[in-house]
């Protein structure tokens, strides 16, 4: 895994239905969080009305939970990854 990268997309936790659209550009929004030279971050992003994406809330996962969207080995996988 390359921290650089977005590693899973997934729905919130408390939104588990709502699934982001696979269309989900993240290309502005990796370089940002790539400055930022963190090992494991969340981003929470919320759809505006024009359609827009931003950025809710970035955090570092300790009060995360795992969306039931994304399977626990997927979710272990990524972990893994980054200790490589």
């Amino acid at each position: 895994m390359d921290r650089r990268t977005c590693t899973l997309v997934g729905a919130h936790p408390d939104t588990p239905n709502d699934l982001p659209p696979s269309t989900l550009d993240l290309s502005t929004l990796t370089p940002l969080v790539a400055a930022l030279d963190l090992p494991f971050i969340t981003i929470d992003l919320a759809q505006r009305d024009d359609d827009t994406w931003r950025v809710i809330e970035l955090g570092d996962g300790q009060v995360s939970d795992r969306p039931t969207t994304i399977s626990p080995h997927d979710f272990v996988a990524a972990l893994l990854a980054g200790v490589r």
